[in-house]
């Protein structure tokens, strides 16, 4: 369990995607509200990659939320179109993962019923979803 795809991965992965570690990635004050900012990963995925990042901060300018959209595939990670969310721990359940997801549905096509999910992302898309009614387009 402790090979390639076991548990050791698992708990890498959980360290790569925690709150500190992707907050590390962004300026850690900057202007209350949501902003943008276009992260470059072209070192690890080609010349021109990039992702757009929605970073929310409180009225101190402390960061406490990101969404990632991805406009293009980035294999094996994300497919074109694509979110992630993160809230800082100690500031879930407040609206700023809903504030974030709203913000980037009204600037990208955001499909919501092709994400992937983590269960406590299904559980959020879910109560968003019987909140606020979205249906895809084709659905419409």
């Amino acid at each position: 369990m402790t090979g390639e795809g076991g548990l050791a991965r698992m708990i890498r992965e959980m360290v790569v995607f925690s709150w500190p570690s992707q907050a590390a990635q962004y300026p850690q004050s900057g202007p209350p509200g949501i902003s943008y900012f276009r992260g470059d990963v072209s070192e690890s995925f080609g010349s021109g990659a990039y992702v757009d990042c929605l970073l929310m901060r409180d009225v101190d300018g402390v960061l406490v939320g990101i969404l990632n959209h991805y406009p293009q595939d980035l294999p094996p990670h994300e497919r074109a179109g694509a979110v992630s969310i993160r809230v800082r721990p100690d500031r879930q359940r407040r609206g700023i993962g809903t504030h974030l997801l709203k913000e980037a549905m009204t600037r990208w096509r955001v499909q919501i019923y092709r994400q992937r999910f983590t269960p406590s992302g299904a559980a959020f898309a879910e109560a968003l979803l019987r909140r606020e009614v979205v249906l895809p387009e084709d659905l419409q």
